[in-house]
């Protein structure tokens, strides 16, 4: 075994059995909730839909409006809000009409698929044909979802993938 295969195993050896020698392990801002691979970001602050999007970006690389992908990730969603809402208001969530017609094509600001929903009783509704954004209600203890107008000031909620 040459000398430079000797020290290499070595320090492969030291990484392996020192973990604090190793990458560090990826964490969410403290304040937000991690779970199963996500990071989520409450805030109280009222924003139209646009300027919420916005700050969400200005996190990092993959930071949305959040998407909520399936009646588990509803769940906790509503647990988180509950827990951190100081100010009683509708919440932001990432879900969008891009099409701004009669015929709505829903689509989520981080781009993942659409096909888990949770909307209120007679929602999405469209009312006066400018509806176009969606937020989780107070109402419903943040379960169920409603299009409303995207210059509203709701509080908003963050997500992004570790």
């Amino acid at each position: 075994m040459g000398l430079a295969m000797y020290i290499g195993l070595c320090c492969l050896g030291i990484l392996i059995i020192n973990p604090f020698l190793g990458a560090k392990a990826a964490s969410c801002p403290r304040g937000w909730l991690q779970k199963e691979g996500n990071c989520y970001g409450y805030f109280d602050e009222k924003l139209s839909w646009d300027v919420a999007e916005l700050e969400c970006q200005s996190f990092g690389p993959g930071c949305h409006l959040t998407s909520i992908l399936s009646i588990q990730e509803s769940a906790l969603v509503s647990v988180y809000i509950k827990d951190k809402q100081r100010s009683s208001s509708n919440v932001w969530m990432g879900l969008r009409d891009i099409s701004g017609q009669q015929r709505r094509r829903w689509r989520w600001a981080d781009e993942s698929t659409f096909n888990y929903k949770a909307w209120m009783v007679r929602q999405p509704d469209n009312s006066n044909k400018n509806e176009h954004c969606v937020e989780v209600t107070l109402s419903s203890s943040f379960r169920l979802w409603n299009d409303g107008i995207c210059t509203n000031q709701n509080a908003y909620i963050c997500k992004y993938q570790l």
